[in-house]
């Protein structure tokens, strides 16, 4: 039997793709396909086809969720690196929270039509633990690059407040069409003002925990969870 020498099968080794760097090829190029097959195992297929890779050697072939977790996580760093550049531009926390969720939010806005389907599927109770991870990172990540500062509350009432601010306004683009967004734009600057609000007249942190958590909640159920 012909054996393969053993220089060519380390250079073939080193060479062939890694399950990692495939699945992220194939995410990458499926979230292309999302607006015709929606957040789904097929437009994993489609993608895996179109770069003649195997969804299933990369661990994806059933894995829908793995779709809108990636999309999830390239919106944010997109996000921090397009507003790195703009936000000394800005005074306070506030107009600096301000831009980072508008520029976040139209990340969403060429897949708006079919992300309540996303929604739908973190929402799913297996999925909601990733969900809650990928909000709470979001809303962080945000106040850092803001320089929110906690004030009287602590971190996770800021970050509770902002992520159900967040979510609410991603569900109001959803079905806004009014031009350029501008009733979502206004929509988000009244959220954003409430949590404001809230911090004046919230004198316990938890509390005021507690009242956005509450509406984080409602929104997922809305979704589908319950």
């Amino acid at each position: 039997m012909n054996r393969i020498p053993l220089r060519i099968l380390r250079r073939t080794l080193s060479t062939a793709p890694r399950p990692a760097a495939t699945a992220a090829s194939i995410l990458d190029h499926a979230l292309t396909k999302v607006p015709t097959h929606g957040w789904t195992t097929a437009a994993v297929a489609a993608a895996a086809r179109d770069l003649d890779l195997s969804p299933a050697a990369s661990g994806l072939a059933a894995q829908p969720i793995a779709l809108v977790s990636h999309f999830l996580t390239q919106a944010l760093s997109f996000t921090l690196h397009d507003a790195d550049d703009q936000l000394h531009e800005l005074a306070t926390p506030h107009e600096r929270l301000r831009l980072l969720c508008r520029i976040r939010l139209r990340q969403t806005l060429p897949l708006r039509d079919r992300w309540p389907e996303a929604l739908a599927l973190l929402a799913q109770p297996q999925n909601l633990p990733r969900a809650t991870g990928h909000l709470m990172e979001l809303a962080s990540e945000l106040c850092y690059a803001a320089d929110v500062r906690a004030a009287n509350l602590d971190w996770y009432a800021e970050r509770s407040a902002l992520a159900a601010a967040y979510l609410a306004t991603e569900l109001y683009l959803c079905e806004d069409r009014s031009p350029d967004s501008q009733l979502t734009w206004r929509f988000l600057d009244s959220r954003l003002d409430e949590i404001q609000g809230a911090r004046a007249l919230c004198s316990g942190a938890s509390t005021y925990a507690s009242q956005f958590s509450r509406n984080i909640y409602n929104i997922f159920a809305s979704q589908g969870f319950k």
